[in-house]
């Protein structure tokens, strides 16, 4: 990971000078092809970035050279691209890897068997293309993790299995970790605590180990495809981009939580090697062994989500139709449930800060041109002073629709309830509206678009439906004839056998359920019948769809009072709206009559 200020190679030590890190797990988009920059290099190798002034740095193995590549929009977007490259320096002997302190204008470089040594870490003037040696007999140094703040370098060892700890200023080399697997691919992480190694021995693994102590940690994951570099993909450091060799030829994304390994960029040309991620230009650039390429980060799937959800209904628990279907498990069950009512809209703030944004904007569209939503609401802020959560007025900026990222994200967002909370939105007109986020970077008076770092999981859909059921209980009648018993009638002779005409009906075919019951005495009840969304009538009428009864009698056969009493009778039913947090339209209807021939006394 670099920092766009300062340009520092892939496992530099203190990010936060800029951040700019994507949370993405793809790559050549699983099957699309990457964009060729440059051909016919001679295995290119390592490779890094200067995005303070738009260079591309790689050094290709067989023929001893480090070079430069010039990136422009326009360049990179012509076709084929047309980015111009030229020769920094030549001479090195099997050079592996580049890392660049842009700040300084130098580079260092790994060669891995110089005349006389086991290989060697070389500084390089990048405005001249000369030369000095750093030090030597590093045992075929690789990947290199540079820590500008300590002056220091961090080299493995493939020969000597070793973790090398180098003092930029005198060249003074220190073993950090040894016994290791022909250790390829480093980075270290923003503090200086961990350094994470690629190994390809018989393991063909990627571990871990404590900087401080040089002890092993543990194995992140195993069964790799040759595994080669390394890259960071977020400024968390919650994962790694990891390139895999010949034959796998890409780039797996190692989530470093729960050691796990999927495919990100597939399908690369022969022999990938190196990795580095430009957040700023929303690209993967990785050499193979003749060609640089690029990979727009995008068009790639997303490590992290950018909607967190609707109140308690995950953002990935709704579909595209925009209904959410939550687990059996989960404490708050829904099934193909519309949104109404106003929505808690929350999103990824930590990631959003992550990415260098200090504001964001809330896009939706109902079908049409996307509009930017400007509400107001208020939320609880922790005060410390008082210790208390104290209410607070969230706005957008004055006569702007960008809200800014409040400071507590990402280190302290539990001082805000609830946290994460992006957006309220009254929903009203139904339909069909899809959500969209915009991110911003102010720098004094000037804003920079950073939406092009959100990967295309940037929207959310959510079907709207705030039209209440209809319910009545159009008439109680004597079971099995048409005899209406009107409302407060009492009923002395007869059968005590009586059913229902009613209506429980939804017009947009989303009801979840209704209910018939019979109330007397004190606290007495008896449920006449019902039936629910789930229990039989899902995809009833269609997807999603199940309207209830228009106009039908209920139940078969009758049903009969226990006593005589005066009765009423109430019809509930619910839709399926959810505002996140509960099911909230329903209609009831009542009607109430005496019964006094059941030849029975109520207790």
């Amino acid at each position: 990971m670099r920092s766009p200020v300062n340009g520092l190679k892939a496992g530099t030590i203190g990010l936060g000078l800029f951040v700019a890190a994507l949370l993405v797990s793809g790559g050549a988009l699983l099957g699309q092809p990457s964009v060729e920059l440059a051909t016919g290099l001679s295995a290119a190798t390592g490779v890094d970035l200067d995005e303070t002034n738009n260079h591309l740095y790689f050094v290709e193995w067989s023929a001893g050279t480090l070079k430069r590549m010039v990136l422009t929009p326009g360049c990179e977007a012509a076709v084929p691209p047309t980015c111009a490259t030229t020769t920094v320096a030549t001479g090195f002997s099997h050079p592996q890897d580049v890392a660049v302190d842009a700040g300084l204008g130098v580079g260092y470089v790994t060669t891995r068997d110089d005349t006389g040594t086991t290989g060697a870490l070389w500084r390089v003037d990048l405005g001249t293309g000369t030369k000095s040696l750093v030090t030597f007999n590093l045992e075929a140094p690789h990947q290199i993790a540079l820590d500008p703040g300590s002056n220091t370098a961090y080299v493995v060892g493939f020969d000597g299995g070793r973790l090398w700890s180098i003092d930029l200023t005198t060249g003074v080399k220190l073993t950090v970790a040894s016994g290791l697997d022909h250790p390829i691919g480093l980075v270290v992480d923003a503090g200086a605590n961990s350094a994470y190694v690629t190994e390809q021995g018989a393991a063909n693994r990627l571990v871990e180990f404590d900087l401080t102590t040089g002890a092993f940690v543990r194995e992140v994951v195993a069964g790799l495809t040759a595994p080669f570099y390394l890259e960071w993909t977020d400024p968390a450091e919650t994962a790694l981009y990891l390139v895999e060799r010949d034959p796998a030829n890409q780039v797996q994304r190692v989530d470093l939580v729960n050691s796990t390994a999927s495919p990100a960029a597939t399908g690369l040309p022969f022999r990938p090697s190196g990795a580095v991620t430009s957040f700023l230009r929303g690209a993967l650039y990785v050499t193979t062994n003749t060609k640089l390429v690029r990979v727009d980060l995008a068009q790639l799937p997303m490590g992290e989500p950018v909607f967190l959800g609707v109140g308690h209904v995950p953002s990935t628990e709704i579909d595209a139709n925009g209904y959410a279907t939550t687990a059996s498990g989960y404490f708050f069950r829904v099934t193909h449930a519309p949104f109404g009512g106003t929505l808690n809209i929350l999103g990824n703030l930590n990631n959003f800060k992550a990415l260098g944004a200090t504001h964001y904007r809330v896009l939706v569209s109902d079908g049409g041109p996307f509009t930017a939503l400007d509400r107001t609401w208020n939320a609880y802020r922790w005060n410390p002073g008082t210790s208390k959560y104290e209410l607070t007025a969230v706005a957008p900026l004055p006569g702007d629709t960008r809200y800014e990222i409040p400071p507590e994200y990402p280190s302290a967002p539990q001082r805000w309830y609830p946290s994460f909370l992006m957006m309220r939105w009254p929903s009203s007109t139904n339909g069909l509206y899809t959500f969209q986020v915009e991110l911003w970077q102010q720098s004094g008076s000037d804003w920079n678009d950073l939406t092009h770092l959100l990967p295309t999981g940037n929207t959310m859909t959510l079907r709207i439906d705030n039209t209440p059921p209809t319910v009545d209980i159009r008439d109680v009648l004597r079971a099995g004839t048409n005899t209406v018993i009107a409302p407060c009638e009492i009923v002395s002779t007869g059968a005590n056998l009586f059913d229902f005409r009613i209506t429980a009906f939804d017009t947009e075919h989303h009801l979840l359920s209704y209910t018939l019951s019979a109330l007397w005495g004190k606290n007495r009840s008896a449920v006449i019948t019902s039936d629910s969304y789930t229990a039989g009538h899902v995809d009833a009428e269609g997807p999603y769809q199940w309207s209830g009864l228009p106009n039908d009698r209920v139940p078969p056969g009758g049903w009969s009072a226990t006593c005589n009493c005066a009765h009423t009778f109430r019809l509930r039913a619910w839709k399926r709206t959810i505002n996140g947090y509960n099911h909230i339209l329903h209609r009831d209807s009542h009607q109430s009559i005496t019964i006094n021939n059941t030849g029975a006394v109520c207790p």
